[in-house]
């Protein structure tokens, strides 16, 4: 079958030919596989590593597929499903016991297309149905949003639950797809939403937004949220938005790299203001992900997914020549 692959050997991702996977106990057709930033790194060798004693890594982790075949009741042939990333450790780990490997404490886990295990962006997978979530059929254009999807509903369940009372206005800093995604969550909860990035105040991504309700602007001065969630991979932006966050504001950061950075713990404290990380996500907020992308208004997603065929996957890892936000490769 054909595959978009890492290779350790040669140091570089490509296109060629793996052997179908064995039998399991769900097989999977896949239907398309997104791109991000967490694949960009992979290929820079930044992190990740292949399945034990192979030289390759299949890659891809934000899949949408169709069963091929199941010995699992319930979920028959054709049903469209979203894998999860993430598998549990080994143990012991309370948090992959109880079925939030998300939480995992031993960093023991492995993730599909990632760490240790083959990811989603060959022709064909296998999997365990525990590890499926189904989505409705019309759903399927936009089924390959709801695994960033769901990394975005943890991140705003998180901060509802930290924030002590009703917030009411979210700074999201970035406009990649996690950000776009963080703005469209916000406004399904009724938030009033502001993005925060570098793209131009004219750019299409800013119209997009501003179609959606959302305020675009390129800088911080002056503003003021009670939650902020930073997606935009830079920790300086990050620090410089903690000066946003009204008392008992929270920030979740989803994707900032390591930079020294200067925090000023007096205003943490005196405003009992809330910095906390965030990644992958839980059973709950795959099903979340999958309710919100039904109902928010599908011109406000269709804009953001380009589609190519997996003959041009390797154009993915570098920076985009067009406004695409998006990039999605289809296998069949």
């Amino acid at each position: 079958m054909r595959a978009l692959l890492l290779d350790y050997n040669e140091r570089r991702p490509r296109v060629g030919e793996m052997a179908e996977p064995p039998d399991g106990e769900v097989r999977l057709r896949i239907m398309e596989c997104g791109t991000c930033g967490t694949d960009r790194d992979l290929a820079a060798f930044a992190f990740g590593a292949p399945p034990a004693g192979e030289s390759s890594l299949i890659l891809g982790h934000e899949a949408v597929a169709e069963v091929a075949s199941s010995s699992v009741p319930g979920m028959p042939k054709g049903t469209l499903v979203v894998p999860a990333v993430r598998r549990a450790c080994g143990g012991p780990c309370s948090s992959c016991a109880r079925g939030r490997r998300d939480l995992c404490v031993t960093g023991s886990y492995r993730e599909r297309g990632i760490l240790g295990l083959h990811g989603y962006c060959a022709e064909w997978a296998v999997d365990r149905a525990e590890d499926l979530f189904v989505v409705p059929a019309d759903l399927a254009e936009f089924a390959v949003l709801v695994e960033p999807m769901s990394v975005v509903e943890k991140a705003c369940d998180v901060a509802v639950r930290l924030h002590p009372e009703e917030p009411a206005h979210l700074l999201v800093l970035g406009a990649g797809a996690v950000g776009i995604l963080a703005a469209w969550a916000g406004v399904r909860r009724g938030w009033r939403v502001t993005v925060v990035s570098r793209e131009p105040e004219d750019g299409p991504r800013a119209r997009l937004l501003r179609s959606g309700g959302v305020r675009y602007q390129n800088a911080l001065p002056g503003m003021e949220a009670d939650l902020v969630v930073e997606a935009c991979g830079s920790a300086a932006l990050a620090a410089a938005a903690v000066a946003c966050l009204k008392p008992l504001g929270v920030m979740v950061v989803l994707g900032a790299r390591n930079e020294t950075v200067r925090l000023p713990f007096l205003d943490l404290i005196v405003g009992n203001r809330t910095i906390t990380g965030s990644v992958n996500a839980g059973p709950e907020h795959f099903r979340q992900a999958i309710d919100t992308l039904a109902v928010v208004d599908p011109s406000w997603l269709r804009p953001m997914i380009e589609r190519r065929p997996l003959d041009r996957a390797l154009e993915s890892f570098s920076a985009p020549a067009n406004d695409a936000i998006k990039v999605v490769h289809a296998l069949h």
